[in-house]
């Protein structure tokens, strides 16, 4: 959107930041908006266009939905894009009774080792443990 209208790219950043909060976010089970002031944001009704017996009304009104579809497609786009580089380096790791692994130990929370003086060159990883059934 900013690359095909570089000039008008600021007239439409209120309308872009409008639709990031009031759209709803996983992470906090609400909009940004409704989490920030404690009441859910009005929402202008975008279905179809109002006929208006302007031509410079109807013409502005089509040019902004125009532009929060674009917005739409874009920010899909960009979560799309982040969730495939997030799940690039992720693998499913299957592990089983009787497998070698190692441990990340956090020595600042966990005083069941020894603190070294220097935390930065301590170990990562302690191990190779085995894993053994749970017993109950």
């Amino acid at each position: 959107m900013v690359f095909a209208n570089p000039r008008k790219w600021l007239k439409w950043l209120p309308l872009a930041e409008w639709w990031y909060n009031t759209n709803y976010h996983s992470s906090l089970q609400t909009t940004p908006f409704q989490a920030l002031y404690g009441f859910p944001p009005t929402q202008v009704p975008m279905g179809s266009l109002p006929h208006s017996t302007h031509t410079i009304v109807g013409a502005n009104l089509a040019q902004r939905q125009h532009m929060l579809l674009n917005l739409k497609e874009n920010l899909v786009q960009a979560q799309a894009r982040m969730k495939f580089y997030a799940d690039k380096n992720r693998f499913e790791r299957v592990l089983e009774v009787g497998d070698w692994v190692y441990l990340k130990l956090q020595p600042y929370r966990q005083s069941s080792i020894a603190v070294r003086r220097n935390l930065k060159l301590s170990a990562r990883f302690y191990g190779p443990y085995i894993e053994l059934p749970a017993t109950s």
